[in-house]
């Protein structure tokens, strides 16, 4: 594990940290014998006081998010994130780190508090290796992933207007791309079929309502997507290939083919939809 992914996953856990911890924390008060002068007391402003006071929570959320991804371990071309020809064909990594997509999510309350949230999400990414960085003289390489996931949500204040939660999703992704190879003579150009895998996702955030039908949302995900279904094969035409992540048999020689893990962390913003909220005036 490289030591930006280590720093990654350990400012998410940070992250997490802070919201439980946020979510229960209560004042302490230590007794004494002597009398304490409260008459002084402060009262806070009343924007204030409606950005925690409860309400009754949506029944429905409709998030439209955009994201920003950053791929790990085998989704981090080389060790300085260039697309290099040799490894792509070698099977060693996918050739590509940095991506974007848009994301739609309806998220559903199972019950009348709604802190327990039914989320379906349908997606869109983009991952390419000249975006962001400089293009390798060696090649380009692009993928499309569409993809569709089912999860559960803990909303730990639902019926306020700041909001933060934390959830899990189980996702389907739908990979497909190509790859350009640059030669002294004429590019070569290998298209990478559809390819369909499972996996997982983890994903915190923060949503803040505007008012009873709209807000902001922004947080952090991780997403493993080829944890269930790897599969390398040989294509009958030398300009296709497929996603090839699984590892070989030894002796066992085919282009592009090697164990990969398409894991990528995603940093994302976007607006709400409030369906059946009230914030107390």
């Amino acid at each position: 594990m490289k030591k930006k992914d280590c720093k990654i996953i350990f400012l998410s856990c940070l992250f997490l940290t802070f919201l439980i911890v946020l979510n229960n924390f209560q004042p302490v008060y230590t007794q004494s014998n002597k009398s304490i002068d409260t008459s002084y007391n402060y009262k806070a402003n009343s924007k204030i006081i409606n950005m925690v006071k409860p309400g009754k929570a949506p029944s429905v959320t409709i998030a439209l998010n955009f994201n920003y991804h950053i791929g790990h371990f085998d989704l981090a071309a080389n060790d300085n994130t260039i697309f290099r020809k040799n490894d792509f064909i070698s099977g060693r990594n996918f050739g590509t780190r940095y991506g974007y997509g848009i994301g739609l999510t309806g998220k559903f309350a199972l019950h009348k508090k709604g802190n327990a949230r039914l989320n379906v999400t349908g997606m869109y990414n983009s991952f390419q290796s000249n975006f962001v960085i400089s293009e390798s003289p060696e090649g380009k390489v692009s993928y499309n992933v569409w993809g569709a996931a089912l999860g559960f949500e803990n909303n730990f204040n639902p019926d306020t207007k700041i909001k933060p939660y934390i959830g899990i999703d189980f996702v389907a992704s739908f990979i497909s791309g190509k790859a350009t190879f640059i030669t002294d003579t004429t590019d070569f150009n290998v298209k990478i079929k559809s390819s369909t895998r499972f996996g997982a996702d983890v994903n915190l955030g923060l949503e803040y309502a505007f008012n009873n039908n709209v807000g902001l949302s922004f947080g952090y995900k991780l997403t493993y997507a080829n944890m269930f279904g790897k599969k390398s094969q040989s294509s009958a035409n030398p300009n296709e290939t497929y996603l090839n992540d699984e590892k070989l048999s030894q002796g066992v020689e085919i282009p592009y083919a090697g164990w990969k893990q398409f894991v990528y962390s995603s940093f994302y913003a976007g607006f709400n939809i409030y369906i059946g909220m009230k914030n107390r005036k």
